[in-house]
């Protein structure tokens, strides 16, 4: 059976850290040491942003609130995001061609602004035949059901998909279902082990 569709983790795979800044960047821009910001995003209260219980703009503001920090700062994220991070934009093009021959997916665990930003801030939404966010169904990667629900949505059996992920519990969970899984270690690693799976299947 053939491979009729390929799913794509978004922070880390398609949007990676700018030479030079990253978290460390990004903490510095809200005034917070980087390992302490860093276990906030290991925190309960992060899976609960994940699973959309709690907003991202509740969630950093509690950050601020037991930081000390002025609210005034909420305004900085988004700024800070954009000059910290960046697109992957070879991975990009890559996903557009492969988008002739098969379905492209984006399964992410994220907050309650990556839909936005996918649409109006970094204008990929377009790439995707369909975007399944933590956030949006209440489940979090390494759940099974989150990546039943993808393959559903673009009405894939297991062995007919391959997920890319850069974390490797991610990985485990997709390999645990049926899915053909890659731990994203770079671009030219992921994008050969693609073409060996799709040409094999």
């Amino acid at each position: 059976m053939s491979i009729k569709a390929v799913f794509w983790d978004f922070s880390g795979v398609l949007i990676t850290e700018k030479q030079g800044r990253g978290h460390a960047y990004f903490s510095q821009m809200l005034g917070i040491p980087a390992d302490v910001l860093k276990a906030y995003f290991f925190s309960e209260e992060n899976h609960k942003k994940d699973l959309g219980e709690i907003s991202y703009i509740d969630f950093y503001r509690l950050i601020l609130h037991e930081q000390n920090k002025d609210e005034v700062l909420l305004s900085n994220i988004s700024r800070a995001f954009e000059e910290a991070f960046e697109l992957n934009q070879p991975m990009l093009e890559y996903i557009k061609e492969l988008s002739k021959s098969v379905k492209i997916g984006l399964l992410s665990n994220y907050s309650d602004r990556l839909r936005p930003m996918l649409e109006k801030d970094l204008h990929i939404a377009h790439l995707f035949h369909d975007i399944v966010i933590s956030s949006e169904v209440g489940m979090v990667k390494p759940d099974e059901q989150i990546y039943h629900t993808a393959l559903s949505r673009l009405n894939v059996f297991p062995h007919e998909a391959i997920f890319v992920d850069d974390r490797i519990e991610n990985i485990e969970g997709a390999a645990r279902v049926g899915i053909h899984a890659i731990h994203f270690q770079n671009n030219e690693q992921t994008i050969s082990k693609i073409d060996q799976l799709i040409t094999e299947n």
